[in-house]
């Protein structure tokens, strides 16, 4: 694995209603270079009088993330694109039979025809690294796809870059076609994939896991339709399940809070990574095992994502549950008098319909007191 890319402030800004003007952009650029994203793709060039400044601005406030744009197989948008000099130029066509007719109103042959000849204009009007993005490629027959991929590798290209654009891959399906790939080609191979049907996150995972070198990513999986792989989620399993120590996890939270703001997409309390309530525990059996020792129901300490263990007492308590939450709270109560007093809980939380306050548990503690030193 080379990398990941984000395309937040591309991909996700094409979400419908979502708009970020120039200081959100360089705020979220801000923070994906704490998270350590290896490239950001800021955007499109063509009609957008604003992406010269933003490029600018992000150079000078992070060092490291490699800057990249996207652009149709146009010579004209190929040409504008390399204007604001990028680090990344990816340039895209459609690949499947069905955008080549229905899209473009073209044949296979006019495709590689003109990657052939994008290829060649980017390099000769830019040195930058060039990727050639495959629109569509999952329902594209995958002989053409082949096809396509030896001519832009002939011509120079740096990097393909396989979309699942309606996602409709699963992640078996993705392993196996990017396996096949990498035994036919010699360049990197990135891959964009999207969560039509939720296999977003797990199909760019599979496709790291068969030698694929980029993954697209966006935060909270922000984009078309039901969007793209989370980027929270991706950085979280390649840091905790497969070793890749050079993400920093700390900013995840503060990232995800901030795209969520600004777009206007409140985050689930149990968005996985960055849900404010994914490790808030209220089953007593559960309760007990984490008091225990977290390892047991926590796959990683939740001070790694910048969140903080909670734990509930309702009418799910047990009576070691119960008893922790009680000396957390500065009460020591044991024996029939516990059990008693769990007895109360479970009917309030049941007659209320959610777990208790600390306030509310105090509460009924002091009558349980009260009681107990009226009838010893």
């Amino acid at each position: 694995m080379k990398g990941i890319i984000d395309t937040t402030l591309r991909e996700g800004e094409q979400s419908a209603g979502v708009y970020f003007d120039l200081a959100e952009k360089l705020r979220i650029i801000g923070l994906l270079n704490k998270v350590g994203i290896d490239e950001i793709e800021v955007g499109v060039a063509v009609m957008n009088p604003e992406i010269n400044r933003l490029i600018k601005q992000a150079r000078e406030q992070i060092v490291g993330p490699k800057l990249s744009l996207w652009c149709r197989c146009i010579l004209g948008d190929i040409e504008e694109s390399l204007s604001l000099l990028p680090d990344v130029l990816s340039i895209s066509i459609s690949v499947s039979d069905i955008h080549i007719k229905n899209k473009l109103g073209k044949d296979r042959k006019w495709v590689l025809a003109r990657v052939r000849e994008s290829i060649k204009q980017a390099k000769d009007e830019a040195s930058c690294y060039l990727s050639f993005g495959l629109e569509d490629a999952s329902r594209a027959e995958f002989d053409f796809v082949e096809e396509v991929c030896s001519v832009a590798e002939r011509e120079g290209i740096d990097r393909i870059r396989f979309a699942d654009t309606l996602g409709i891959m699963d992640p078996i399906t993705m392993f196996e076609t990017i396996t096949r790939l990498k035994s036919l080609l010699t360049i990197d191979i990135g891959v964009h994939t999207h969560n039509d049907f939720g296999m977003a996150t797990a199909n760019a995972v599979s496709a790291l896991a068969a030698g694929a070198d980029f993954v697209d990513v966006t935060v909270n999986g922000l984009g078309e339709r039901a969007g793209n792989a989370a980027l929270e989620e991706v950085v979280a399993f390649l840091v905790k399940r497969k070793g890749i120590a050079r993400y920093n996890l700390t900013f995840l939270s503060s990232l995800s809070d901030y795209v969520a703001n600004i777009s206007r997409i409140p985050l689930s309390p149990k968005k996985p990574v960055v849900g404010k309530d994914i490790f808030t525990c209220e089953s007593g059996i559960h309760i007990d095992g984490l008091v225990k020792n977290p390892a047991n129901y926590e796959p990683y300490d939740p001070s790694e994502v910048s969140l903080r263990r909670k734990f509930l007492i309702g009418k799910k308590a047990g009576t070691n549950a119960l008893r922790y939450k009680l000396k957390s709270l500065g009460m020591d109560v044991e024996g029939h008098l516990l059990e008693e007093l769990l007895i109360k809980v479970k009917n309030e939380s049941s007659r209320l319909k959610t777990s208790l306050t600390n306030e509310e548990l105090l509460h009924l503690c002091s009558i349980q007191s009260e009681a107990a030193s009226l009838f010893p």
